[in-house]
């Protein structure tokens, strides 16, 4: 169940509000919150078991970005992903395609320098694909991860070159889909998201400040 502690907690975290390596004492989530130290404690244990903080030693910290993290994340979500969209192309039903189609026509017509909006609207997109597996612990550990890539500041929907490609991939996902098609669905899905990783380190490698 989630608390309202743990919910401004992790929306804090999620929109960069404290520093990488900055130590969440008790005292201070106590003081910003108004909560008293349980609360906040349990808060704590359940961001560190979603992998978006840390102990090092007696301290709980931001979880800081890495190359190595951003690997293990999105091949991760890479296999996840992929069967998730091959799920979807058995499970899925008429009115999920129907949503996912109208998502998709949604994003074609996006500002493609809008990046808050492409990014808004993409985990929209995403998170209904998973919805479309009517898998509820696929579901979750999909948005689980999805939790972690959310704390990187930038998207990569606004790399040079990157939205055309999404919106195709997106359109031979729902192609897959539409004829019951799990292996391609895979395909398409796990190459998507292969992309976006590569995508991803080379934005870490121009400026890892900027993730």
């Amino acid at each position: 169940m989630t608390t309202p502690i743990h919910q401004q907690l992790r929306d804090d975290v999620l929109a960069s509000v404290f520093a990488p390596d900055e130590p969440l004492t008790e005292a201070k989530l106590t003081a910003r919150y108004g909560a008293s130290r349980t609360p906040v404690r349990e808060a704590l244990q359940r961001l560190e078991q979603d992998g978006l903080v840390e102990r090092r030693g007696k301290a709980v910290v931001i979880r800081t970005h890495s190359a190595e993290e951003i690997i293990d994340i999105y091949e991760s979500r890479i296999i996840l992903e992929q069967a998730a969209a091959s799920k979807a192309a058995l499970k899925a039903t008429a009115l999920d395609k129907s949503s996912l189609d109208a998502l998709l026509l949604k994003m074609r017509g996006l500002d493609i320098n809008d990046g808050p909006t492409l990014a808004a609207t993409n985990r929209a997109f995403h998170t209904q694909l998973w919805h479309a597996t009517h898998s509820p612990s696929l579901i979750s550990l999909l948005e689980r991860l999805d939790q972690q890539v959310r704390r990187y500041t930038l998207t990569t929907l606004t790399y040079p070159g990157r939205w055309p490609v999404v919106l195709a991939d997106y359109a031979e996902l729902l192609a897959a889909i539409g004829e019951n098609n799990p292996e391609l669905a895979g395909q398409v899905a796990a190459r998507h998201m292969s992309e976006a990783l590569a995508i991803r380190l080379k934005m870490y490698a121009a400026d890892p400040t900027t993730l």
